[in-house]
């Protein structure tokens, strides 16, 4: 896995070599994208007494939730006496994430609110538990206000939940996606681009922003969107193991309360700085304090998280407003109602958790310690 993660890395310096050549630049996203697809495949996935979770180290504050899902050794004692094991997997993109599980070879995930609705539009999921409730934000290369991006180059993730923040934000100015050129690009490519004059701004999601505006002081913060995230499961795995679902969120919920213990966070941080170099085979640039910074803002300090407020559910909130946009661009069929996705989330199974806590022993705080083998492989 290293060895594939070092080279998407090596194929990205390709953009060092001066540019304006769009073959070029296609060329580098092609070599890119079958080196993930590479790495991908050497992933044993749906194997006899496993549960497969897809996580992604790379964004934030779901790594922490994430790492410690694989440390808990509470957990892997309630799964071990039912001969199941939990192993998380890590992806660069949401949406490879829901793919594979909607293809039964993941039986849950850590996604993003657009992967989110498009898994529950496109599938049969249940989304248990809010993993994040922060921002997608628009970062400029210098001062100026987003109706100066008109016939700018903007990077960000297509189809994402930062690329629907710039389309929203270039709405309430008056400007439409054809008034600016939208540029695919991977988040950890962005600064970097950005500082050499490759694009104007992107718009991307935590921690992105977070490193590039600390790493450049002439960047600028241009906007930022709200966005969530979500503990996801194929629902044929919720009905065929109730109790594991149930153990698996209570982990959520326990890697939560514990965080908030003081010390906790700063631990953590040092785990996911150690992952996330692991799975990008270079050292992160993400910094403890940033880390602990972004997961008190965006989970620990937000009301009942993990537990999925109600009022996000109703018509005219965030979730139905992108919903109707993936509608609208034709990510998802038009004949999907918003009942379908609505009915995709499950409130009661984090609530009964939380309810009849005892036998998830929420507050048994046992974690594994090691560097080298604990924590997402």
């Amino acid at each position: 896995m290293r060895a594939l993660s070092s080279l998407i890395l090596m194929l990205s310096l390709l953009w060092l070599v001066p540019s304006g050549c769009s073959k070029q630049e296609e060329a580098s996203e092609q070599a890119i994208s079958q080196a993930k697809e590479r790495l991908y495949a050497g992933y044993a996935l749906d194997q006899p007494g496993s549960i497969d979770v897809g996580v992604q180290p790379l964004s934030m504050p779901e790594s922490p939730v994430t790492e410690l899902l694989a440390r808990d050794n509470t957990l892997a004692a309630q799964l071990k006496a039912r001969n199941l094991v939990l192993k998380p997997f890590p992806f660069y993109k949401g949406k490879e994430i829901y793919q594979l599980m909607l293809q039964g070879k993941l039986e849950a995930g850590v996604l993003g609110d657009m992967p989110a609705l498009s898994a529950a539009a496109s599938g049969d999921i249940v989304i248990a538990a809010m993993v994040k409730h922060g921002f997608s934000s628009i970062v400029g290369g210098k001062p100026m206000l987003v109706k100066d991006l008109k016939g700018k180059r903007i990077a960000t993730g297509l189809g994402s939940t930062a690329h629907f923040t710039l389309l929203k934000a270039l709405e309430n100015e008056g400007l439409t996606e054809g008034d600016v050129e939208v540029v695919g690009m991977e988040v950890d490519d962005m600064p970097q681009a950005l500082a050499q004059g490759r694009i104007d701004a992107f718009s991307a999601w935590e921690p992105t922003p977070t490193m590039a505006l600390a790493a450049h002081p002439e960047f600028r913060l241009l906007h930022r969107g709200l966005n969530y995230g979500f503990l996801c499961f194929r629902r044929d795995f919720v009905t065929s193991h109730p109790a594991e679902a149930r153990y698996i969120v209570a982990a959520v919920a326990r890697g939560c309360l514990w965080m908030r213990q003081p010390g906790s966070l700063d631990q953590v941080a040092q785990w996911v700085k150690a992952s996330s170099s692991r799975f990008q085979g270079t050292p992160s640039f993400l910094t403890p304090e940033q880390t602990v910074a972004i997961t008190r803002n965006d989970l620990l300090n937000v009301p009942d998280a993990p537990q999925i407020p109600m009022r996000l559910l109703q018509e005219r909130e965030l979730l139905w407003t992108e919903f109707e946009y993936l509608k609208k661009n034709e990510k998802i069929p038009q004949k999907i109602p918003w009942e379908k996705v609505r009915n995709s989330f499950d409130t009661d199974l984090l609530q009964g958790v939380l309810t009849d806590s005892k036998p998830y022993d929420l507050r048994r705080f046992d974690y594994r310690y090691d560097h080298v083998q604990g924590g997402t492989k």
